[in-house]
């Protein structure tokens, strides 16, 4: 595979195409390299990936992120360098990211205000930044220097800097954020200067030999920023500036295209690593959602980029390149774009963990070891709970039976998978089939299980992983319209051409938007028309965001989705926007009969007509078992929605955390 090739950035040999690009973790609260930090790096080095670029590294106390690591002054030298060497001994290349992010910066974690090109205020912090003086801006480029000095005293093969998401040196490049008159402000040249700058003041200061990286957007997705055109030709002014190596990403984080989410396409953004590569003569690597080995494969022979970046995937799955390289994909635990133990965590400041790889971020406390004394464990439920469980129970060493009362494993992950973005989901079940068998776990599908089959199995230890079950709706229901569940909804169960959705956290969300997408044009057929020229792009667009089915969604609460992940909810809200779901919130609905669904909001009462009413009200664990074999086996454990209906990352975590103790 051309993925395992060598290649060269600059003078740095690197022994394959696969690099981990910079993901900020939270891990270094005080920005010192501590255990946790080298151990989580460490193991990603050992997966067998070529490069780990970390970061992002503060470069000044002015322009950091909360929790970051330290670049900035040189006590951080001596933790830095115990992290290179960890990584470097682990047999992969490490690369420090230069940060400051300008009119991104929140103040509150500073102490002081922002600094940017011009006072534009920021749509993520929601605060305006003081214009940079020509003070300032040597004193910025100074800094990037200087980190970029102590980075290679610490140690790093490379450095990144960072040109993209929309932090500072994109606000200088940007005529949206950029309105200064004076020689860094005004013309294409003007505002390519800043970067141009730092670029050569980094050269200046690590030397000919020392490999530059710059992280560059290849697209704002800003209306009136930059886009592919502009910056192959910054790429173009970069490269002459002494950069060796083009890291591609798109947007900004005001952009309202997906960056991250299942909504884009696996390797979406290698078109934009292409318009890079197009205009540089050094390597490009591409970026975004490339978790296939398939599809980055296809990324590099097509000559789109000469690398590419697997980040959440090797959050989620370290052992990527090692188990691709030795034939092992079906045993690859493929990220899924959920975005529930990364991005939601960096957004709400808090330490990145993985929803699917419970041991990501506690590699420094977790040694999973061989069960002292094997033990027969029956789980019951293939949830994700009961999955995990069973795996992990298995690689210790104990003998383990699975019993699923459905004829396929997954529980609700199945239903996971239908609203849009969320295909990705079913890698999981994929993974944990293969997992189960690789690990000899005895599955039996079509197994409900019984206290009296319990008994006559005589496990040593039960683990209850039996899900949950929709909660009853909170109010009358007459006979005359037809009734469902969101489950069954998002099974294909038929429904009629008007819907009303009622409940408003993420399952009743995501249902309506899946059934608002009904009868709308799908990726081929879209592919098909634009190719023959066979309708106007308005036609197509309008075929994209219109269904068939008339949606509206009923909410008691003030908002909807208060329980969708603060990194997608703005995608969810975005669909129902486009997709024209009629979103009703603060209204109560008093009871449901042959006329509709009688709501009441704002003191007024009203019937809502509807073909199809989906209930979208909740959960409540499924247990009943837990009664029946109390005192009756050695061992009982309940794990997963039924000990009490969350989210899936949880029930993951309680089935691994609960086997390490067996």
């Amino acid at each position: 595979m051309l993925l395992f090739e060598p290649i060269q950035i600059g003078r740095l040999q690197l022994k394959n195409r696969i690099c981990m690009p910079a993901l900020h973790h939270a891990y270094t609260p005080e920005g010192y390299v501590n255990e946790k930090l080298i151990r989580y790096y460490e193991t990603r080095a050992r997966g067998g990936a070529a490069m780990i670029t970390v970061g992002g590294c503060s470069i000044d106390t002015v322009g950091l992120g909360p929790n970051m690591i330290g670049l900035h002054d040189d006590r951080y030298l001596e933790g830095l360098q115990k992290l290179t060497a960890a990584v470097k001994n682990a047999g992969a290349r490490i690369c420090a990211q230069l940060y400051q992010a300008g009119r991104y910066t929140f103040s509150m974690l500073t102490g002081k205000p922002a600094l940017a090109p011009s006072p534009v205020a920021s749509r993520l912090t929601r605060e305006e930044p003081r214009e940079m003086t020509l003070e300032d801006i040597q004193m910025v480029q100074e800094s990037f220097a200087a980190a970029a000095r102590r980075a290679r005293e610490a140690g790093f093969d490379a450095v990144e800097i960072i040109a993209s998401a929309g932090y500072l040196i994109c606000q200088f490049l940007s005529p949206l954020t950029n309105l200064r008159t004076d020689q860094y402000g005004g013309s294409w040249e003007n505002r390519c200067r800043f970067g141009v700058e730092v670029v050569r003041k980094v050269r200046e200061r690590v030397g000919p030999d020392f490999p530059i990286i710059v992280r560059l957007s290849g697209n704002d997705f800003v209306p009136g920023s930059n886009t592919n055109r502009e910056a192959a030709l910054f790429a173009r002014e970069l490269e002459k500036a002494g950069v060796d190596c083009f890291n591609v990403t798109g947007g900004w984080h005001e952009s309202r295209v997906p960056q991250i989410t299942g909504e884009l396409p696996r390797g979406g953004f290698s078109y934009l690593a292409y318009g890079i590569k197009s205009a540089v003569s050094v390597p490009v690597i591409a970026s975004n959602r490339i978790n296939d080995a398939r599809v980055a494969e296809e990324i590099l022979r097509s000559g789109q980029a000469d690398l590419v970046n697997l980040g959440r995937q090797l959050l989620a799955d370290p052992e990527f390149p090692n188990k691709v390289k030795e034939g092992r994909q079906a045993a690859i635990r493929r990220c899924i774009a959920c975005n529930q133990g990364c991005m939601d965590m960096v957004f709400s400041l808090q330490e990145v963990f993985c929803a699917i790889n419970p041991m990501a971020g506690r590699e420094h406390e977790i040694e999973i070891k061989p069960a002292a004394s094997p033990r027969k464990v029956l789980v019951i439920g293939g949830g994700p709970a009961g999955m995990e469980a069973a795996r992990a129970a298995a690689s210790r060493g104990h003998r383990v039976t699975l019993w699923e009362k459905d004829s396929r494993l997954g529980g609700q992950l199945h239903y996971a998978t239908v609203p849009p973005g969320k295909r990705e989901f079913i890698n999981l079940v994929d993974y944990y089939t293969h997992s189960l068998a690789e690990e000899g776990v005895e599955v039996v599908l079509g197994q409900e299980a019984t206290a009296e089959k319990v008994a006559a199995f005589n496990p040593d230890v039960v683990v209850l992983a039996t899900g949950s079950r929709p909660a009853p709706a909170p109010f009358p229901i007459q006979p005359g319209l037809q009734v469902i569940t969101a489950r069954e909804a998002l099974a294909g169960a038929p429904t009629g051409s008007r819907i009303v959705v009622i409940g408003g956290g993420a399952v009743g969300c995501e249902t309506a938007v899946a059934l608002a997408e009904t009868g709308t044009l799908k990726a081929e057929v879209v592919k098909f028309l634009i190719e023959n020229e066979a309708e106007s792009f308005e036609t197509i667009r309008e075929l994209v965001n219109r269904g068939t089915k008339e949606v509206t969604l009923v909410e008691m609460e003030a908002k909807i989705g208060r329980d969708i992940g603060i990194s997608t909810r703005w995608v969810i809200m975005k669909h129902l926007q486009r997709l024209g779901v009629n979103v009703m919130t603060q209204a109560r609905v008093l009871q449901v009969d042959a006329q509709g669904v009688h709501v009441e909001k704002e003191g007024n009462t009203m019937v809502l007509p509807a073909d199809t009413v989906v209930l979208a009200v909740g959960a409540v664990p499924v247990r009943d078992l837990a009664e029946e074999l109390g005192g009756k086996v050695p061992e009982l454990h309940i794990i997963g929605d039924a000990h009490s209906p969350r989210k899936f990352t949880e029930a993951i975590r309680e089935g691994f955390d609960l086997v390490r103790q067996l």
